[in-house]
């Protein structure tokens, strides 16, 4: 299954066009992305930070997705970074 990751935030810096396509099991879950995220950032990416994708958040067209979440249908996810104001 590819699954189509858009990159936000400090992620954005590392692809030009902010998105990332990964191919995972079709029954992989969200756990399953932040690895395969976190593989491929290790091997393409060379300022990664792998703190940042460890508090990142993931989610899907409609909801914040937990780690035990299956990828939604359409392949669809987004990676989120924490953020903080002032």
């Amino acid at each position: 299954m590819k699954v189509e990751v858009k990159l936000f935030g400090a992620f954005r810096d590392y692809e030009a066009d902010a998105r990332v396509t990964l191919e995972l099991t079709p029954e992989a879950k969200v756990a399953d992305v932040r690895d395969a995220l976190a593989a491929y950032a290790g091997a393409h990416w060379p300022q990664f930070c792998p703190k940042l994708l460890a508090h990142s958040a993931f989610a899907s067209e409609h909801a914040v997705l937990r780690e035990g979440d299956p990828i939604p249908a359409d392949g669809h996810m987004a990676v989120l970074p924490p953020v903080s104001g002032g």
